[in-house]
C-alpha cells in the first residue's frame, strides 16, 4: 500500500489506483492497456503482458539472465584451508612500521612535490 500525499495535502493510495485502472487503455501509440496488455481493435486484449514477455524470452536465448553464485568459489577455498591441518608451531614477529610524515608543496606551474618533514 503506497500511499503518497498531494500538493494539497490530500492522500493517494497508489495501489489501489492503479488495480482500479489496469483495463483502461493507455495514453500513447502503442495500443497497450495501464497493465501493458497489447490491445487489438475495440480494446480488446490480444495477447497479455506475460505472454509477450514469454515470447520475448523465448525467441532470444541471449536475453535470458543466468544467474551465478560466487559464494560455492569462496567457500571451496575455506573449506580447503580447514582440512589442512597446522602442525607448524613457529612464532613470526611482527615488524614496526614506522611512518614518515609528508608535507605537500603546490608549485607556481601547478606540479605538487611531497618532501619528507623532519621531527
Amino acid at each position: 500500500m503506497v500511499q503518497k500525499r498531494t500538493n494539497r495535502g490530500n492522500m493517494i493510495d497508489m495501489d489501489a489506483l492503479m488495480l482500479k485502472n489496469e483495463e483502461e487503455i493507455a495514453l500513447g501509440n502503442m495500443k497497450v492497456n495501464a497493465r501493458g496488455d497489447k490491445l487489438g481493435p475495440g480494446g480488446k486484449i490480444i495477447k497479455s503482458k506475460e505472454e509477450a514477455g514469454r515470447e520475448y524470452y523465448d525467441s532470444n536465448p541471449k536475453a535470458v539472465v543466468k544467474t551465478v553464485s560466487i559464494k560455492d568459489n569462496v567457500d571451496t577455498g575455506v573449506t580447503e584451508a580447514k582440512a589442512q591441518p597446522t602442525t607448524s608451531s613457529t612464532v613470526t614477529k611482527v615488524k614496526k612500521t614506522t611512518v614518515k610524515k609528508t608535507k605537500e608543496i603546490e608549485l607556481p606551474n601547478g606540479d605538487i612535490e611531497i618532501e619528507e618533514v623532519e621531527e
